[in-house]
């Protein structure tokens, strides 16, 4: 077997380095409300805000995501993010969440919830896309936030973001 050369090692760093030059797109929960309620369940829609700091646009690719309410978990889910943030801006996308009746019961009042999960996002570049696209580097932007949910009036109360 042949020794790695210096100098492959130092460009696949490089290389590397280049792919992670851009900051993860920052994502903060602005609201949410019930948009759907049956004898079976409930769907409750968070809209969710992806900041870019970076001069380029970010892609944002799949999200991973779980719902609790009073720490329980009742919802977990992966989705298209089908959405890209321009650089420099904001991008608004939602992250819908069912609630079987079946297995929970239907929340009454305040509802403590914790959202948390993950949003892959894409960075520009030839090379970004390959390793992306082999699954060799997927860039990801965790979030997690937490406050009440009035199941009365179907709307968000406070919010913590930890």
């Amino acid at each position: 077997m042949r020794p790695t050369s210096p100098t492959l090692i130092s460009l696949v760093t490089l290389l590397l380095a280049g792919c992670s030059a851009y900051d993860a797109p920052k994502i903060d929960i602005v609201g949410a409300r019930i948009t759907q309620e049956t004898a079976q369940g409930v769907v409750l829609d968070f809209t969710l805000d992806a900041t870019n700091t970076n001069e380029v646009d970010l892609p944002l690719e799949r999200v991973r995501y779980a719902l609790r309410l009073n720490g329980q978990r009742v919802f977990s889910g992966t989705r298209s993010a089908e959405a890209t943030v321009r650089r420099l801006g904001t991008q608004q996308f939602m992250l819908p969440a069912a609630i079987d009746l079946a297995e929970f019961d239907m929340p009454e009042g305040d509802v403590e919830y914790e959202l948390s999960g993950s949003v892959i996002y894409v960075t520009p570049g030839e090379i970004a896309q390959i390793l992306f696209d082999a699954g060799v580097r997927k860039p990801r932007s965790s979030f997690r936030q937490t406050g009440t949910l009035d199941f009365s009036t179907g709307q968000l109360g406070n919010t913590e973001s930890p």
